[in-house]
């Protein structure tokens, strides 16, 4: 008597199949910035027409990678939430493993130093700031995961970080795929750079996603003890 075989799928398929195109993965990574861009500017950074890019877009916002928001006659779209841009991230340091010698030389320097990786910072800077922060104790560490300390609470008051703590963890730590050691993702790392953009101690660069950091950036670095890297 033959036993039927039951497979068990978890729908990851659907997931890959919708990364699995060029001017997609070109979609997505320009939205990496963690900028949303709207359907035209799409369709120019992957090189395809605005007929192309629709169906493109369409595929990635049906398989949840991608969220989309009309206004006025723009359909806006940005990377559907920060579990996204975990896999995301996890999909390019696993791209970098084979051959990262030679895409670290083709790296623009600006973006190395630093940049966005969707919506906290990395590269140099990012390492960097990780290491400054887990120095003077304002963060505490348990594996992958971490949370700010009392003392941490009390340093985003004085510099106006607007960050709200909720459960743990507060942050996590990213794979730098320049770096190849980690820095800051999650909610407090999300919060800290989008002040350090408001107070424009960073600055946006000409190269996408790299950031320019200015006097009121190497002040707010000095603080904290970090020495920047470049």
């Amino acid at each position: 008597m033959m036993v039927a075989r039951v497979s068990v799928q978890s729908g990851f398929s659907r997931l890959t199949e919708a990364l699995s195109d060029p001017a997609r993965e070109a979609m997505v990574s320009a939205l990496f910035g963690g900028k949303a861009l709207p359907a035209g500017e799409l369709a120019l950074l992957a090189g395809v027409s605005p007929q192309s890019a629709s169906a493109h877009l369409q595929k990635l916002t049906d398989a949840r990678l991608l969220s989309v928001w009309q206004q006025g006659r723009f359909r806006y779209y940005r990377i559907a939430d920060d579990e996204v841009a975990g896999l995301i991230e996890n999909l390019v340091n696993l791209a970098a493993r084979a051959d990262h010698a030679e895409r670290t030389r083709r790296v623009p320097i600006p973006l190395r130093q630093s940049r966005t990786c969707y919506c906290h910072l990395a590269g140099q800077l990012g390492v960097a700031l990780l290491d400054g922060l887990a120095y003077s104790e304002l963060i505490t560490l348990r594996g992958r995961e971490g949370s700010l300390t009392e003392r941490g609470l009390a340093w985003c008051r004085t510099e106006e970080i607007h960050f709200k703590p909720g459960r743990d963890p507060h942050l996590r730590l990213c794979n730098d795929w320049t770096e190849r050691v980690p820095h800051l993702a999650g909610p407090f790392a999300n919060a800290l750079l989008k002040r350090l953009l408001e107070t424009h101690a960073l600055a946006p660069h000409r190269i996408p996603r790299a950031l320019r950091l200015t006097p009121k950036g190497r002040a707010f670095f000095g603080r904290l003890g970090v020495l920047v890297p470049f």
